[in-house]
């Protein structure tokens, strides 16, 4: 399956400052302060599985610091050097894509759902740009995290988009470990929890999620450091950009009111090292006394929708379910009342009136005073329409993050090499093809006449659906996909082809092609042209007899291996998996 792991990234002003208008987020970087960035990809290094796109979207707190911002990580990037295809998005990126939308069609309304600045947007965007490179699997990552298991990403990807239980798994959840390798949270109960016992809550929903059996199971909660998410999901499901905090759990509300049920996976972790908060109690109180008012004002102004689910906030027990009962209100008023009065016999005046102030806000400000299941079905469409506008003019927007892919300049080097082979060079990467392994000299030389060299750039088309300049290609190293598209222009991947393979064997048998392939990386391959391969048979019949022996075995082979495929995904199908 296409793969994009995603790293957003958050930078602020010099020294953390922060003005009115800025964006909030627990702990940026300060574009003059040391990053996370860096020791979460240096540990990448280690991970066996490889083939996937790294994007980086950079989520600056304000203009200002863009430029700089993107400096820095692209500064990191290089440090680390990473050998996985790597792109970073940029403010400038989205802005530009916005453009594209509006000027194909899109209303300028519709395209402002697309922004970088608060975590909702920031997931849609993680979300938006998988979109964009075309991924069936995308895995969101936070820039605090550590990666210990090598087995990370087929772990990952090991349950998406199959059948458990008889339901499809489009969202997968793992879980956060702490620097004592511990899923707990690491904090100290203190008596202002009392009643707003969240991480008690937690707790409960942790040891009956993550510490039972089976492995996988449906979950009421999720992180969004570590959520992985299947294409049938993200092209229909946004985040909430109304949502300012918890926009995970929100997320997971949002899909089940839409059909689709996240799973946890048992054995799924990431070490998360977040730098200290520096926020005040009683700001954070406050964000959480937000979030869960409006998550659940979002359950109660449901209604009965055509393909909708209807939710209720047990379906969420323990955790977040306990803070979106009826008993909410009371919990913030003897909560802040507790916070309070701390804070007055610390001396911390400032706090005190902080934590009241909290009461009101809860009362006056904090409870959406719009439909917020009807606000987020408005999203929902928009999301939507932003998804199609996208696919049909994928090739366009493409290019825009082809501007940011920090790998184009790896590949400079393999063109030059390729552009300037000699014959002789050319006669040796003949012999090296394991086809080729029982050939005379002499009839290694004969295919070196009618044998040319090619590199192919990440994502250049080698073969278009309906061309009839057919050719026999043996690939020397690097990967191309082999894909249809549907109605919607949407592209469908039918095999992936690697070193030591071979496409355009059909064509034998062929006037033209039916399929279109897609380099997935730079590729090398030897190139033969049907024309100049059929002139050879004929005219060196034992030489001939060969090529056409290795072409029809290659086809063969090819058709064996799809006819084992098809059958082997019927009874997939027709069998839900038994995880116990």
């Amino acid at each position: 399956m296409r793969t994009t792991l995603v790293i957003p990234t958050y930078w602020s002003r010099e020294n953390n400052e922060w003005h009115e208008g800025d964006a909030v987020y627990d702990h940026p970087t300060p574009i003059n302060g040391d990053d996370t960035l860096g020791r979460t990809l240096e540990s990448m290094k280690d991970l066996d599985n490889k083939k996937f796109k790294l994007v980086i979207p950079i989520c600056p707190t304000c203009k200002e610091v863009e430029a700089e911002s993107e400096r820095r990580v692209r500064e990191i990037v290089k440090k680390v050097g990473l050998n996985i295809e790597t792109y970073i998005f940029t403010a400038e990126n989205l802005r530009n894509i916005q453009k594209i939308l509006i000027e194909q069609g899109l209303s300028e309304n519709d395209a402002n759902l697309l922004d970088i600045h608060g975590y909702s947007n920031v997931r849609n965007i993680c979300l938006y740009v998988s979109h964009v490179l075309s991924a069936e699997v995308t895995i969101l990552i936070d820039d605090d995290e550590i990666f210990e298991n090598p087995k990370f990403v087929d772990m990952a990807k090991e349950y998406i988009g199959k059948r458990i239980y008889g339901k499809s798994v489009y969202g997968v959840a793992g879980y956060y470990l702490n620097k004592y390798d511990e899923f707990y949270d690491d904090v100290t109960m203190v008596p202002w929890m009392t009643y707003w016992d969240r991480f008690g809550s937690k707790t409960k929903a942790f040891d009956k999620i993550i510490s039972c059996d089976p492995r996988i199971k449906m979950t009421p909660f999720a992180f969004g450091g570590l959520m992985v998410i299947h294409k049938n999901l993200f092209k229909t499901v946004a985040f909430d950009p109304d949502v300012t905090r918890g926009e995970d759990i929100d997320y997971l509300i949002n899909s089940k009111m839409f059909g689709f049920d996240f799973f946890l996976d048992n054995k799924l972790n990431i070490k998360h090292l977040p730098p200290k908060k520096n926020h005040p109690i009683w700001k954070r109180l406050r964000e959480d006394i937000y979030r869960f008012l409006y998550e659940q004002a979002k359950i109660r102004s449901q209604y009965e929708v055509n393909n909708m689910t209807m939710v209720k906030a047990k379906n969420f027990d323990p955790y977040p379910g306990d803070f979106l009962t009826d008993d909410l209100e009371d919990k913030i008023f003897k909560t802040n009342i507790l916070l309070a009065l701390e804070y007055l016999a610390d001396g911390d005046i400032e706090g005190c009136r902080e934590s009241i102030k909290n009461i009101y806000l809860s009362k006056f400000d904090a409870v959406p005073t719009d439909d917020p299941f009807t606000a987020y079905r408005r999203v929902q469409r928009t999301w939507v329409k932003i998804i199609e506008a996208t696919s049909k003019h994928r090739t366009i927007i493409r290019r825009e993050m082809e501007v940011n892919n920090l790998s184009h300049s790896l590949r400079s080097l393999e063109d030059i090499e390729i552009s300037s082979l000699t014959k002789e060079e050319i006669i040796d990467r003949i012999k090296k093809f394991s086809d080729f392994k029982d050939l005379s000299d002499r009839e290694v030389e004969l295919l070196s006449q009618i044998t040319s060299v090619r590199g192919y750039k990440k994502d250049e088309v080698v073969i278009q659906i309906g061309d009839t300049n057919l050719e026999f290609m043996m690939i020397i190293k690097g990967c191309v996909r082999i894909s249809k598209y549907n109605d919607s222009n949407e592209e469908i991947n039918l095999a992936t082809i690697c070193s030591n393979g071979v496409i355009g064997e059909t064509s034998i048998i062929k006037e033209k092609y039916n399929v279109v392939g897609i380099a997935d990386e730079f590729t090398e391959m030897l190139v033969m042209k049907k024309a100049d391969l059929e002139g050879l048979i004929q005219a060196d019949a034992t030489l001939g007899v060969k090529m056409l022996y290795i072409i029809l075995e290659r086809l063969y082979y090819k058709l064996n291996k799809t006819n084992l495929l098809y059958r082997e995904k019927i009874m997939q199908d027709e069998n839900s998996i038994d995880m116990h």
